[in-house]
């Protein structure tokens, strides 16, 4: 179940990533791109701020044939002569378009014109449908830019927002929150029941030593200088943002309070906190280091639940 879950959330970010790669060729500097924003109650995949309209879209990594089925509210996925439903996500850009508006009149914003589409981010992914919605807003994202042109040239005889843009980019940096998913509290597993220890990369149990400078598996005999490294990021993602060097020390099981901090620092973790001792505490770093740092890992991993 944890790996299944993993796995989709997985796909839907390596979707949005597939979409950021088309994108990164849009060089015009009054267009804004947000990506994953969060507000109060509406999750959006890519925000694109523009002087005359906004544009949502809805990022889908669906693999197999899709048939969109607008009158039910439902598509359908054909693999491998297996039939899977799922929310239409036409009608989920919809909803966000309808909350945006709702976003930008309580702030007292100008009301401009939201566009909505589905992005398919697999490339191998077949759409069936002949619907006219269908094929006008649910493309691959090695359209989304030429897609994006085209609305660009549509609004140039539309007002000119431009003036309104520092302000919505604020509030909506203001607004967006990064939400903890409580996986513990989700998949019912107490805090106790966890392993603790450094986990050896190559056999995979929690059994690695700490030797002169060096980890090193007391079953297998693995050497690693950073095996440490991928256990503080997993604290930070089972149990939330910050850390103190205690914490830190009963997950990796290290008796050595000097040590610890000498780990932790070459990790450039931010330090915040009152004082140099029990009142400080370290924080979460960036979503780049969780990407290159842990990538690499947890797609091993899935790829071996796949299979």
């Amino acid at each position: 179940m944890v790996e299944s879950d993993a796995a989709k959330l997985y796909a839907g970010w390596k979707g949005e990533q597939n979409l950021a790669y088309y994108l990164k060729c849009i060089s015009d500097p009054t267009i804004r791109i947000f990506y994953d924003l969060h507000l109060k109650e509406c999750q959006i995949d890519v925000l694109l701020l523009t002087p005359t309209f906004l544009s949502i879209l809805e990022v889908k990594n669906y693999s197999g044939v899709l048939s969109f089925y607008n009158d039910l509210g439902q598509v359908v996925r054909t693999m491998g002569g297996r039939r899977e439903g799922f929310a239409n996500p036409i009608l989920q850009a919809n909803r966000h378009r309808m909350y945006v508006q709702q976003w930008l009149t309580e702030r007292h914003f100008p009301d401009i014109l939201i566009e909505t589409d589905v992005v398919i981010a697999h490339p191998s992914t077949i759409v069936d449908s002949s619907d006219k919605t269908v094929k006008e807003h649910v493309f691959h994202a090695e359209k989304a830019p030429i897609k994006l042109q085209r609305m660009i040239n549509n609004y140039q005889g539309s007002p000119n927002y431009s003036r309104f843009l520092p302000q919505i980019e604020k509030a909506l940096l203001n607004d967006h929150h990064d939400p903890f998913p409580d996986v513990l509290q989700k998949f019912g597993v107490s805090s106790t029941d966890l392993q603790r220890g450094v986990l050896c990369e190559a056999c995979h149990h929690f059994s690695m030593q700490r030797i002169s400078a060096n980890w090193q598996c007391a079953r297998c005999g693995h050497r690693s200088k950073n095996a440490h490294r991928s256990m503080i990021l997993h604290y930070f993602l089972l149990f939330g943002p910050t850390m103190t060097n205690k914490q830190c020390r009963d997950f990796l099981k290290i008796d050595n309070a000097k040590l610890m901090i000498d780990l932790l620092n070459k990790m450039n973790l931010k330090r915040e906190g009152i004082g140099p001792g029990r009142g400080q505490y370290y924080c979460s770093p960036s979503y780049e280091t969780f990407d290159q740092l842990l990538s690499p890992e947890i797609n091993n991993r899935i790829w071996k639940a796949k299979d």
